[in-house]
């Protein structure tokens, strides 16, 4: 596809960012997936990887729905960041725990906490790759009033 905009998909869950940005087999999400698609976007490789649990339950989701072809099932602070194609956008659904409303500021630990470090990852690959669009997606979805 002409202007084809290649994405890594990071903390890929089952892969809501890509049906999003791709669509389920040509199709568009908010048509339920009845009407066709013609996304831009081509996720070029993507990454799950849940280090608490032994079955790697989403990343087989994931494999499941759209392949193993491209799909990283290890610790992304251990990918070599020379293993991950060119793209011009990132994205990623990290864990939002530490960064969450949802908890008192006593016990919100930002970028130290256990799952927050993992933007240094991010940070790391868009340092690194230099990718031509700096954007970002995050899936912290803020209440509002």
């Amino acid at each position: 596809m002409e202007n084809e905009i290649k994405v890594v998909e990071l903390f890929a869950g089952v892969g809501g960012f890509r049906l999003g940005l791709e669509g389920l087999n040509g199709k568009s999400a908010s048509s339920g997936y009845k009407k066709a698609l013609k996304s831009p976007y081509k996720v070029v490789w993507s990454n799950q990887w849940e280090p608490s649990t032994k079955t790697q339950h989403a990343s087989l989701v994931y494999e499941n729905r759209f392949g193993k072809n491209g799909h990283s099932n290890e610790d992304i602070a251990q990918v070599d960041v020379c293993k991950i194609p060119d793209h011009d956008l990132l994205v990623g659904g990290f864990p939002c725990q530490d960064y969450s409303v949802a908890t008192t500021l006593k016990n919100a630990k930002g970028l130290i906490g256990k799952k927050g470090v993992l933007w240094w990852s991010i940070h790391k690959i868009i340092s690194e790759k230099r990718i031509s669009q700096n954007i970002y997606f995050s899936k912290i979805i803020w209440a509002l009033p």
